[in-house]
């Protein structure tokens, strides 16, 4: 039926093996099974769909073929292995993307391109999306939910499965089932519980789905999980069982510990370090967008002697079309971010490239002032196509002028 997991003791799940600052996931299981627990302290984080599918696919499920885009012209391109009809998925960390417009199913490149370009300018439950998930369409002939998460008063696991659907999420993080198995920590479920688990549910094919939910304990053991869920865990014409959703949540340790980007989504500052970039949000107003660590830092310091920063950004040695639009979109989506400035050098950066991404993102109507300073390889292409686009293009090679017309501008804009 399913491959026999390995043999978990309780000094490999809730002894010895916590690592430090675990969170709430391990003092939860150790309270229900009497081990000392770690200290409280960290966060909880949830990971992208993307991110979870990522490590869903490194443990033997099947997931959709998918590409990731954060610019609505790399739409064309992902389609051309993924077929004519795809999933367009926005990717924000919060359940119920379909009912708000962050799920559509589209056919043809055009049709595609506009629905991501629709997406990426609209928030979606309350969070505006970076990046989006392009996926390949299923034919589903069933819909499953499958999840492992915890029972935070007993202290004890749980595996669940039943009929997918909209609502099942919230029936799931209450008990309400019909079936589940809880589960002992310190030996994990055996195959014939787990299969077991599958004949209650009625769910076929029996072999797939039971291999699945084995492979799902493994991810919530291996990656220290607070929840490890699949809706809808989609059986395919074929038999097949698929992951057409992912959620997975983690401590902000757990995240460290599985080489994972750092993100801290309830608090006042929030850290990512993914896609060629390195962000922090920092609470103020005025955005920055630098192709370095020290030009970063030097440029922040000049914005605080007048105003307050609302993030740092740095785009590494790779700046092109994608992750400059990527950077706007990110800094724009900083609360209260009244003013950009792009502070950017080429060396043998092609910054022109750069500087299209930029324009596609200002092409959509960013409401604030931005103002750019942008020296070095291809400077003067550079320059016109932000000027057309409507970016304040300064050529002093100090940085504070930069700074100056950008606080200027803000000013004139809240007078």
């Amino acid at each position: 039926m399913g491959h026999p997991g390995p043999t978990w003791s309780c000094r490999q799940i809730v002894g010895s093996a916590f690592p430090p600052s675990t969170g709430r996931r391990n003092r939860a299981i150790a309270a229900g099974t009497g081990v000392a627990a770690p200290p409280e302290e960290e966060n909880d984080v949830r990971l992208h769909e993307y991110e979870g599918k990522a490590i869903l696919r490194q443990a033997g499920i099947d997931v959709p073929a998918g590409a990731v885009v954060a610019a609505a012209q790399a739409v064309p391109a992902a389609m051309q292995r993924l077929g004519d009809t795809v999933v367009v998925k926005a990717q924000v960390l919060a359940g119920g993307r379909g009912r708000d417009g962050g799920i559509e199913i589209v056919a043809g490149p055009e049709r595609a391109s506009a629905a991501a370009a629709g997406m990426l300018q609209r928030p979606c439950r309350g969070q505006i999306p970076m990046e989006l998930l392009i996926e390949q369409r299923l034919e589903i002939a069933t819909e499953l939910y499958a999840a492992v998460t915890i029972d935070m008063e007993r202290g004890r696991p749980l595996l669940l499965l039943g009929l997918g659907g909209v609502d099942v999420e919230d029936q799931a993080r209450t008990g309400n089932l019909p079936a589940r198995l809880v589960v002992d920590p310190l030996t994990g479920p055996s195959t014939g519980d787990i299969a077991e688990l599958v004949r209650t549910a009625g769910a076929e094919p029996a072999e797939g789905i039971t291999n699945v939910l084995r492979q799902l304990w493994n991810v919530f053991i291996s990656r220290q999980a607070l929840t490890v869920e699949i809706n809808p865990l989609a059986v395919v014409a074929d038999g097949g069982v698929i992951a057409a959703d992912a959620v997975i949540e983690l401590d902000d340790a757990a995240r460290e510990m599985a080489g994972l980007p750092l993100r801290d989504d309830g608090g006042s500052v929030r850290r990512e370090r993914s896609g060629g970039m390195t962000f922090v949000e920092l609470g103020g107003d005025v955005g920055l967008i630098c192709s370095g660590a020290g030009l970063g830092m030097a440029s922040m310091d000049l914005i605080s002697e007048h105003a307050r920063p609302a993030n740092f950004l740095e785009t590494g040695g790779g700046i092109s079309r994608e992750l400059m639009s990527r950077a706007m979109r990110r800094v724009l989506a900083c609360h209260g971010v009244k003013g950009v400035l792009i502070n950017v050098y080429g060396g043998i950066n092609p910054i022109h490239k750069g500087a299209l991404g930029v324009a596609d993102v200002m092409a959509t109507g960013v409401g604030v002032p931005v103002v750019a300073k942008a020296l070095g390889n291809h400077q003067e292409e550079t320059w016109e196509v932000l000027e057309a686009a409507g970016v304040t293009v300064v050529r002093d090679v100090a940085t504070e002028a930069a700074v100056a017309v950008l606080l200027s501008q803000m000013r004139e804009r809240t007078a």
